[in-house]
């Protein structure tokens, strides 16, 4: 305990960035960060540790989806790398981890890691229980930390005036580290920009073509906009989603008296598809009413889930009984086969949920026959880590 007070005492030299925003934090793609669409870094201040490690310190947000992050966050730079490995001792895991495959977490008392990778989980543990332990009595909060690449991140830090303690503590947490780290561990590319979280290939345009309109049949609004768009495209299939904007026919009348229209005056619509270089009949699966009703002689799934098709053999037996058995413990969301587009049925427009049902297409075509695929001229879907 004499060790941890002396170490205390010293303290982080820090400085104001001239200028702060997202642009100096795309080196930082995991969770909190690579999340939302919306994304603010204010209050930005830099520094050493007491052990002369740089850091970064400031205020992070994101929204735009179906969870939102706004808390002070500090960053220190690693003189290694390791795969993304996440700890803490409160009662709930980070959000939008899950995102980059199956999550798997050794506990002893208070203290949980996280990782995809049940090895290192387990190293990390052995590693950092004792520094973490130490690490809250500099703390109000939880301690939450997580590895980025090169980079040691905590959630909800101190206030700048009472981070020296917190920073000497980071130290000995990173000391405790190093030993972990397997030898000759080769990463993927990093590459520094807008990116999400467990899909570096998804491209993103924050506004996107209105010719998409027609492309998916929709309508022309008026001031329509498509926003925050998502592509990617891999052998066989592309994927497309945005958030459709426009202004109603109301709000277009009282915009003409107090002469301005706000960002909450839009009606909005999410739209989530993939178009396939194959061709099917329609289909839905508790999508929109189109073809005959597909009884599958299952009451679970028929009490679930609602089968539609202009082609019910055909449609029996892309739902066969794998596939049934898949759904009902899955539960995802619904969708419609127009022509080569499957269209999801997705409340609002996020990436978390985009990344769900790429996941959903997935095992839904992974479930098929071969024979049936291939007689179909369905894609190969890639293997993803996070099925």
């Amino acid at each position: 305990m004499a060790f941890f007070k002396k170490r205390r005492e010293a303290k982080g030299s820090r400085a104001i960035e001239p200028t702060a925003g997202i642009d100096q934090l795309l080196d930082l793609q995991q969770p909190p960060f690579g999340l939302g669409f919306s994304r603010t870094a204010t209050d930005v201040m830099t520094g050493l540790t007491p052990a002369g490690r740089r850091y970064r310190s400031f205020r992070y947000s994101y929204s735009g989806g179906v969870s939102r992050f706004d808390g002070r966050v500090v960053a220190v730079d690693l003189p290694f790398s390791l795969p993304d490995v996440y700890w803490t001792t409160g009662s709930r895991t980070r959000a939008g981890m899950e995102a980059a495959g199956r999550i798997g977490c050794v506990q002893y008392q208070n203290l949980r890691v996280c990782s995809t990778e049940e090895s290192l989980a387990k190293q990390v543990f052995e590693a950092v229980f004792a520094t973490t332990v130490e690490l809250t009595h500099a703390s109000t909060e939880p301690i939450d930390l997580s590895v980025d690449r090169n980079h040691l991140i905590a959630i909800e830090a101190p206030a700048p005036e009472d981070m020296a303690p917190f920073l000497a503590g980071l130290d000995r947490v990173i000391d405790a580290l190093a030993p972990a780290v397997p030898r000759r561990l080769e990463l993927p590319p990093h590459e520094p920009h807008f990116a999400f979280y467990g899909h570096p290939d998804w491209d993103y345009a924050h506004e996107g073509d209105r010719n998409l309109l027609r492309e998916f049949d929709l309508p022309q609004r008026p001031s329509g906009r498509l926003e925050d768009v998502l592509t990617c495209s891999y052998e066989g299939v592309r994927m497309v989603s945005f958030r459709y904007t426009w202004i109603s026919d109301a709000v277009q009348r009282a915009h003409l008296h107090r002469g301005m229209v706000l960002d909450h005056d839009r009606e909005q619509e999410a739209l989530c598809a993939f178009i396939l270089d194959a061709k099917l009949p329609s289909i839905s699966l508790n999508g929109d009413e189109i073809g005959d009703y597909v009884n599958v002689g299952n009451p679970r799934f028929n009490d679930n889930f609602t089968l539609r098709s202009t082609d019910p053999q055909l449609a029996y037996q892309l739902f066969n009984e794998r596939v049934q058995e898949w759904l009902l413990d899955t539960r995802p969301y619904g969708w419609t086969v127009s022509g080569n587009i499957v269209r999801f049925h997705v409340p609002t427009h996020d990436a978390v949920l985009v990344g769900e049902c790429e996941n959903t297409l997935h095992g839904w075509l992974d479930r098929i026959p071969r024979e049936l695929r291939q007689f179909l001229s369905l894609p190969e879907m890639p293997s993803l880590a996070r099925n």
